[in-house]
């Protein structure tokens, strides 16, 4: 397989009625998290055990292919209903050499609040009058929940309003949304999960309600100390180092961050990257790529 990616014409992800998606990176002939991406999967997805393998061993094959790749590739997995039966892709593409997530990143407010339909598995049963039903995989409550959807109009919404407020933002940085709930609670980045340092300790936004649980977020919870609380937005504006982490792009620092309006940069709280955030990217270099 060249860099060039695998670019097959493939549906576009609204032709599926519904659907989870993966988004994992590969690196040196494997996918370094393929374990949580795969407990993900098969919590969201609940499928067939033979499914379940054929998926994952196409996904190691995958990454086996783009060993001689010099900066890694993005692999894109969907799995969900089309046209009447359950189907699954991959595509993969080539990770730049330069990238302005690396520059590091502003953070912005969108005003599109996050809800739990967002986040909530297609495939998983709510807990009927009965109690909770079971899966494959645990209860339905615990699978249906956190997971990233083929359907993101929400995160569709929020990014033209990202859109808007990015004009005049230069191309050196990588600008993202930070989303809240309906109570105001901070969830989550776009297309990240939140990293805030305060009080000499990590916290990251509570997902109990709604919000994707990021593989990358779950790695780093598992080898560090990172609480999860209710967080608001006074939270972030006080922090001592703001973060955002995904499965692809590992920690980037956030260097700054906006309530919003109509020319937020100028009134943008302005960040260095610290200690705490160089010593995430040191874990994640040492172990993953």
């Amino acid at each position: 397989m060249s860099p060039a990616g695998l670019r097959e014409a493939l549906p576009a992800d609204d032709a599926f009625s519904f659907g989870v998606l993966e988004t994992m990176r590969a690196q040196d002939g494997n996918v370094p998290l393929m374990s949580g991406h795969m407990a993900r999967f098969r919590r969201s997805a609940d499928p067939e055990l033979p499914v379940f393998e054929r998926i994952q061993a196409q996904a190691m094959e995958i990454a086996r292919q783009t060993t001689d790749w010099p900066h890694g590739a993005r692999v894109r997995l969907r799995y969900g209903m089309l046209a009447g039966e359950r189907v699954w892709d991959f595509s993969v593409v080539p990770l730049e050499a330069q990238s302005p997530w690396q520059r590091g990143v502003v953070l912005s407010l969108c005003r599109t609040p996050v809800t739990p339909e967002a986040s909530h598995s297609p495939f998983v049963s709510s807990a009927g009058a009965g109690g909770l039903s079971e899966t494959r995989h645990g209860s339905a409550q615990d699978s249906a929940l956190g997971c990233k959807l083929l359907q993101r109009d929400l995160y569709h919404r929020a990014e033209k309003e990202l859109a808007q407020l990015s004009e005049g933002l230069g191309s050196g940085l990588f600008h993202e949304g930070l989303l809240l709930d309906a109570d105001a609670h901070v969830i989550e980045g776009l297309r990240t999960n939140l990293l805030v340092w305060r009080n000499g300790h990590w916290c990251t936004p509570s997902l109990r309600t709604c919000g994707v649980r990021g593989v990358m977020l779950d790695w780093l919870a598992g080898r560090a100390e990172i609480r999860e609380d209710d967080l608001q937005i006074e939270d972030i504006e006080q922090a001592g180092e703001l973060a955002v982490c995904n499965a692809v792009r590992g920690v980037l620092p956030v260097v700054q961050f906006s309530v919003g309006g109509t020319a937020p940069f100028a009134a943008g709280r302005l960040l260095s990257p610290g200690p705490a955030t160089r010593s995430l990217q040191k874990l994640i270099a040492d172990t993953l790529w």
